[in-house]
């Protein structure tokens, strides 16, 4: 079990010294994915760094099954690495690539390659082992890149953005296989990412950082449907929160958070209860629906769906569909929100949704958070080592 306590890791010194992670405490028990989400230069990727000794302590503990880790190297740590900056050997092939590490078990040749063999089924990509790495696709590279961190069985698997590089399609199966792996295998992980969508598809809890600090932290469904502020609620997808007081029927009393879907265009609802008047500010088709942009009196400009195309300054009927809505509770210490998640299918289809990528998390999700913590794209970076 990996335990980090009040962690900081500071840049720079003297008055001039930046805090990347300031006062971090979390906890990955053994076979459970920790998933770190965040924006760009939130700290993520230097605290994935820091545990796995890449990088100086400036304050805190790292402790795996309560030793400290302070004193031990990186290569004794016994941690499996996936960098995003990483790349495979080209010298070498698929199962040279994934025996590297085997080199140091003390596995006999035999046992070495019956684990090469294991591995490539494991990823699927069996038989390719005498393959050159420059004759596969993006996604076999990262295939072999998985099975080469996981060739000595490590008690810790560090995966910093390794899909970031990936367009959509193939970036979804890989993070569907990915989840196999980890679960089949009962690998503890901590997986940095700055995208909603990999985070709860991979995920069994997932801590939310900004600005060098830990957020909230829980399981996919709790973060979803109990975000701890309002930060928390539109980075994971909420693109409109009302405050308290806000006095619109159908909704909650605030704060409480709306994703476009909660409001929707109803053209036969009028003076029914619970229906809401607003004007058309934009109108924006989708494959799959029209995003509105709405002036809703007592709450100011929301988003909304419809399914057929409105007229910007039409006036327009809302429903509520409180399955879109989540209660905001401020906390103090927002990282103690890993309460028990909500039960309710309702739930759980929301955040099946927003891991799909099916466009739930709306046009707002994760402002600042469209890009790698190297500034790339969100489509772009390098293969993980």
């Amino acid at each position: 079990m990996l335990t980090v306590e009040g962690l900081t890791v500071r840049y720079g010194a003297g008055k001039s010294a930046v805090s990347a992670v300031d006062d971090v405490s979390l906890q990955v028990d053994d076979g459970q994915v920790l998933s770190l989400l965040g924006p760009s230069g939130c700290g993520k990727s230097t605290l994935l760094r820091t545990v796995a000794g890449l990088e100086p302590v400036a304050g805190g503990r790292i402790r795996w099954n309560g030793e400290d880790l302070a004193a031990v190297p990186v290569h004794r740590r016994r941690f499996g690495l996936m960098f995003q900056d990483g790349v495979l050997f080209p010298h070498r092939n698929v199962a040279g690539n994934i025996g590297y590490g085997l080199r140091f078990t003390g596995l006999d040749r035999g046992r070495q390659r019956r684990r090469i063999d294991e591995l490539l089924e494991l990823v699927g990509l069996p038989g390719l082992g005498a393959r050159k790495v420059a004759s596969l696709s993006g996604g076999q590279q990262q295939r072999v890149a998985l099975a080469r961190a996981l060739a000595p069985s490590p008690r810790l698997l560090l995966l910093d953005e390794p899909l970031a590089a990936l367009d959509a399609s193939l970036r979804a199966r890989l993070l569907t296989d990915l989840r196999t792996v980890l679960a089949d295998t009962r690998t503890s992980a901590l997986f940095v990412t700055h995208d909603q969508g990999e985070a709860f598809a991979v995920a069994d809890r997932i801590a939310l950082m900004n600005t060098g600090r830990i957020r909230q932290v829980g399981t996919p469904t709790t973060v979803w449907r109990h975000p701890a502020d309002e930060w928390a609620a539109r980075f994971v997808g909420y693109t409109t929160v009302l405050p308290a007081g806000h006095g619109i029927p159908g909704i909650a009393d605030g704060p409480v958070a709306l994703r476009p879907a909660a409001l929707v265009a109803d053209q036969h609802g009028g003076g029914q209860p619970g229906r809401l008047t607003g004007t058309v500010l934009s109108a924006r088709p989708t494959p799959d629906t029209v995003r509105l942009t709405v002036d809703l009196p007592g709450a100011g400009v929301v988003q909304a769906i419809s399914e057929t195309l409105q007229v910007v300054g039409d006036t327009v009927i809302l429903s509520v569909d409180r399955t879109g809505t989540a209660q905001i509770v401020e906390r103090p210490d927002s990282t103690a929100a890993d309460g028990a998640a909500a039960d309710d299918a309702a739930a759980d289809d929301a955040a099946a949704d927003l891991a799909a990528g099916d466009g739930a998390a709306g046009d707002g999700a994760a402002a600042g958070g469209a890009a790698a913590d190297d500034g790339t794209a969100v489509d772009r970076g390098t293969v993980g080592q």
